[in-house]
């Protein structure tokens, strides 16, 4: 056998092995999705059997909440520590070489745990899980086949591009995000870009036959988009983007330095504390499930519930300043979940606020607030992620909001660049030099 006749049967392997990776990566999102659909409905159920009562209704939330939460702290300390959090930073440290994937425990504890932890109300996203189950599908598989460590680190790659594509329905994410994020860690060639994107698109397939097609957020963009908007609008819609990128860039810096305070005081406290601790918040967010349910959780609701009634600016502000509070105590307790899903609802608070001002000041502009949301929730990913186009393609694929790519790229690029100026980290580099410490 040639060379070059060995290279190809290498890569029809590799590539059917990311289509396996793809298959079992969907099945695993689309059940953890479908479990967590399940506990969202327990949480209604237990309400309606106290309906006579709205005391009754929200303690036996609250309870169901506070045990959902202790027990997800309790089996990942318990079985397997690496399961908290996001899953991101474990990806990123295995494909470095610097993190040793246990698959075996870290599935199991990851699927379960974040049910509970996310079931609760809890605000995580769901992605988080399903990137580092994907990723663990990859190492298995590598495993299995006795892969060396560069097919490893594509399948490794291709299992964490599926997982977020599955999450999301947004295959192209995936692959910007494995390319983008992960390309300090990642071995790009042709062979291993091409696996990724086999993976996650055949994950986004799985995951639509369980949950049916198109985006996840669709937004009305008729009412968003000014019609014929002459010169001096075009100067002055540019100008605000620029001026909410900044914003949004600030914020993100912020938020990454929150969030590395708010671990840093969990990892000083002892484990009865943080048990207490998230058990408390877990009973919060539990009753919250059954008195405002669109205001906890991963944000999906919260946004889609933004977008249709528009909230004052006051509420706005009181809404982003809790939900950011709750997110940065929710990761910190060490249940499984992960973050894209809050940020992009803080970022739809942010931008959603800022438009109200923008309109308030130029009334003539024919401004919508919906579109400055849209771009922040871009841009908040971009500030705080530092992947500026993994921002721009998962909000796009999201929403469907394809026209307003051009708000995206500037708002989102001024943002990734205002963090940068401001000297802050990206927010996984942050968490894996966390990790390494410990």
């Amino acid at each position: 056998m040639s060379e070059r006749e060995s290279a190809i049967r290498n890569a029809m392997r590799i590539y059917l092995l990311a289509a396996v990776i793809g298959l079992v990566t969907g099945v695993l999102a689309s059940a953890f999705h479908y479990c967590l659909q399940k506990v969202f409905y327990l949480h209604g159920k237990v309400a309606a059997s106290f309906s006579g009562s709205s005391m009754n209704e929200a303690l036996a939330a609250a309870l169901l909440g506070a045990a959902m939460t202790a027990i997800a702290v309790i089996l990942v300390r318990g079985f397997a520590p690496e399961a908290a959090g996001s899953g991101v930073q474990e990806i990123e440290g295995a494909l470095q070489g610097l993190r040793n994937i246990r698959w075996q425990r870290v599935i199991g504890i990851k699927f379960i745990g974040g049910v509970l932890a996310i079931g609760s109300g809890l605000l995580l996203g769901r992605e988080g899980p399903t990137i580092h189950m994907g990723g663990c599908v990859g190492k298995m598989i590598g495993e299995q086949e006795k892969s060396d460590g560069h097919t490893m680190n594509t399948l490794l790659a291709a299992g964490a591009g599926a997982g977020l594509s599955a999450a999301f329905s947004a295959p192209l994410a995936g692959v910007v995000f494995v390319t983008e994020e992960m390309r300090r860690r990642f071995n790009y060639n042709f062979v291993s870009l091409h696996a990724v994107i086999i993976a996650s698109v055949v994950a986004k397939v799985v995951n639509d036959q369980v949950f049916g097609l198109g985006p996840s957020l669709p937004i009305n963009l008729k009412i968003l988009l000014p019609t014929s908007p002459g010169p001096e609008e075009i100067s002055l819609v540019v100008s605000l983007y620029i001026v909410l990128g900044i914003i949004i860039g600030v914020c993100g810096a912020g938020f990454n330095t929150a969030m590395l305070g708010c671990l840093g005081i969990s990892d000083r406290l002892s484990r009865t504390a943080m048990l207490l601790i998230a058990s408390a918040l877990g009973a919060a967010a539990g009753a919250l499930m059954v008195i405002r349910a669109g205001y906890v959780g991963g944000g999906d609701r919260l946004i889609q519930i933004v977008f249709s009634s528009l909230p004052g600016l006051g509420f706005l502000l009181a809404l982003l300043a809790v939900r950011a509070l709750m997110t940065f105590l929710s990761y910190s307790t060490g249940v499984p979940g992960g973050i894209f899903s809050p940020m992009l609802a803080l970022g739809t608070l942010i931008g959603i606020g800022f438009g109200f001002f923008g309109q308030a000041l130029f009334p003539q502009a024919g401004l919508h607030p919906g579109a400055f949301a849209v771009a922040a929730m871009g841009g908040l990913f971009a500030a705080t992620v530092r992947a500026p186009l993994t921002g721009i393609v998962l909000v796009a694929e999201l929403t469907a909001s394809f026209e307003l790519l051009p708000q995206m790229i500037i708002t989102c690029m001024t943002a990734s660049i205002t963090a940068q100026m401001l000297g802050s980290k990206p927010i996984y580099e942050l968490l894996l030099n966390r990790m390494l410490k410990t």
